[in-house]
């Protein structure tokens, strides 16, 4: 029997070429996929990079002009009729919105997108706890709401149709104060309460931001920050300031400050000073009562009905 070598040779070599290009091809693709992916995670990496970049380079300075506040259209929200006298709004750290109620401790949560009450919970047992609650705020997995007077409630997130168990506390500061906002600083792990009227200070010309302690739950005796109204009041065509909310952005660390009486925002940095002012313009803003910022420093400004219809305007950062 006559046994052909060359044929039985050229075979295995047919085999050992196919395992070799398969083994090649295995490796081109691995090495194309680690390249996507390094390429990828550089993208993500350059992308925090510049967030921090941005974030660093505005502590130096105001990033007021960043959101385009002097547009008259800008995204607008539409809210329930049920919301005409909204007040304060907040965001949890999974960026959710809420909302509550003016006279009765009512908390809403809202669509983001339609505005539209996606749940509401209240304070209480049967019947919701009365007062005239003017702002709330998120911070450690709780919500904090606020009444003219400075009484602070502490509580958790309910169910829909609910009631909620809370806490009060006392802030020091009382109806002649006339608190209006309230903000959550982590830096300092604090509530900040913004006084509408008497700042406590002995100068009456002033607007006065006191802090709220939730490490030890107590307030500070004198204000976080102090502001003159004659330093603000020249912006505003009423001539008038007079905070309704403040929110801190989680960009910047620097905090933001609206007024209704004045329609008027202003900025001001971690250490107190006036950044920047700005008017609101009056045919978007009719009466701004709630500010707040999701994680990315989009920022939020809710405004009461005054006759048509409550809105929460959108003001994307710009970068």
């Amino acid at each position: 029997m006559k046994i052909d070598f060359c044929s039985q040779n050229r075979g295995k070599m047919n085999f050992y070429t196919i395992v070799l290009l398969l083994g090649a091809l295995i490796l081109i693709t691995a090495c194309g996929e680690k390249k996507s992916g390094d390429k990828e995670k550089k993208n993500e990496k350059d992308n925090t990079q510049r967030t921090a970049q941005i974030a660093d380079s505005l502590k130096m300075r105001s990033s007021l002009k960043l959101y385009g506040l002097d547009s008259e259209s800008p995204k607008v929200i539409t809210l329930p009729s049920l919301l005409s006298e909204i007040s304060g709004i907040t965001f949890t750290n999974d960026d959710r919105l809420f909302a509550h109620g003016d006279e009765y401790a009512d908390v809403y949560e809202l669509d983001i997108q339609s505005g539209k009450i996606l749940k509401k919970f209240s304070l209480g047992n049967l019947l919701a706890v009365k007062g005239d609650f003017e702002d709330i705020a998120f911070a450690n997995g709780n919500f904090y709401l606020v009444d003219s007077k400075g009484k602070l409630y502490e509580f958790k997130e309910a169910s829909d149709g609910s009631f909620a168990d809370y806490k009060t506390y006392k802030t020091g500061l009382n109806e002649s104060n006339n608190v209006e906002g309230l903000c959550y600083d982590p830096e300092t792990n604090s509530l900040l309460l913004a006084c509408k009227d008497n700042p406590g200070t002995e100068k009456k010309k002033e607007k006065a931001v006191y802090s709220f302690s939730l490490d030890k739950f107590e307030a500070a005796e004198m204000p976080r920050f102090v502001i003159a109204e004659k330093d603000v009041s020249e912006t505003s065509k009423e001539r008038n300031f007079s905070p309704s909310g403040i929110a801190r952005n989680p960009i910047t660390g620097t905090f933001f400050i609206i007024a209704s009486k004045g329609n008027i925002i202003l900025e001001i940095s971690a250490d107190g000073n006036i950044l920047d002012i700005s008017e609101l313009p009056s045919k978007v803003h009719r009466q701004a009562e709630g500010i707040a910022f999701t994680e990315n420093g989009t920022l939020y400004i809710s405004n009461e009905a005054s006759g048509k219809t409550p809105v929460v305007v959108v003001y994307p950062m710009k970068k």
